[in-house]
């Protein structure tokens, strides 16, 4: 169990962690504070495993604050501000979370604790996550094996993953689901397609089969496809 303290002082970005953590069975809320002094007794007194850490607060910054600990818990810093980032890793943050934060953003963030308190791929959750993503489906989070994906296709705002299980409809993008994938694996061929390089069939000049579908492949993204597959 991780035990965590959301540190921010707009309500409805605490709000939001709070859920996100609410979601997450392997993070225990220790609390919830508006200020980082409202933080600072509370360190004193109990054990505290990771920090949800806004950096522009009343009084002592995120930043600041953590420079007066010595023995700080691990961070991971919280902020609608992008130019802190050289300062949140040069003090060894975990992650630098740009608000407002999704559900898969804090996942991601999250994997990497875990990661960096046991040495190893293990998930905070309880299970192996190094091979899976969680799609949000409707109201429901589901988790896909990487091995179980055939391919993704762009729809507006939306995506369509087409899995061994089936078809599911997301509300996402192309790059965010990228950001979620190994690169040794997948790879964007055009503006609407990744596909999981394991389940090419063939290629002919300038589409994949995959299954029974014939997939595109984008003039810029051609030569990369050739180059992973071995055929400079």
């Amino acid at each position: 169990m991780i035990r965590c303290v959301i540190i921010d002082d707009e309500p409805l970005a605490r709000q939001l962690i709070e859920s996100h953590v609410r979601q997450v069975h392997s993070l225990q809320l220790i609390a919830s504070c508006e200020t980082a002094m409202d933080a600072f007794e509370l360190l004193h007194k109990e054990q505290i495993d990771l920090l949800f850490l806004d950096i522009q607060m009343p009084g002592i910054n995120g930043l600041n604050f953590l420079r007066s600990r010595k023995d700080p818990p691990s961070v991971i810093f919280t902020t609608a501000f992008s130019q802190y980032a050289v300062d949140a890793f040069e003090l060894e943050a975990i992650d630098y979370l740009l608000k407002p934060v999704t559900f898969e953003r804090f996942i991601k963030a999250v994997q990497k604790v875990g990661i960096a308190k046991e040495g190893s791929n293990n998930s905070p959750y309880g299970i192996d996550d190094s091979d899976a993503i969680f799609l949000k489906v409707e109201k429901r989070l589901l988790r896909i094996s990487h091995a179980d994906i055939y391919y993704v296709e762009a729809l507006g705002d939306y995506i369509k993953v087409i899995t061994m299980q089936g078809t599911h409809i997301s509300y996402s993008s192309l790059n965010k689901i990228i950001s979620l994938l190994p690169e040794r694996q997948f790879l964007r061929i055009h503006k609407s397609y990744v596909i999981n390089l394991r389940h090419i069939r063939f290629l002919e000049g300038n589409l994949v089969r995959i299954l029974d579908k014939e997939l595109p492949v984008g003039v810029t993204y051609k030569e990369i496809l050739y180059k992973r597959l071995g055929q400079e």
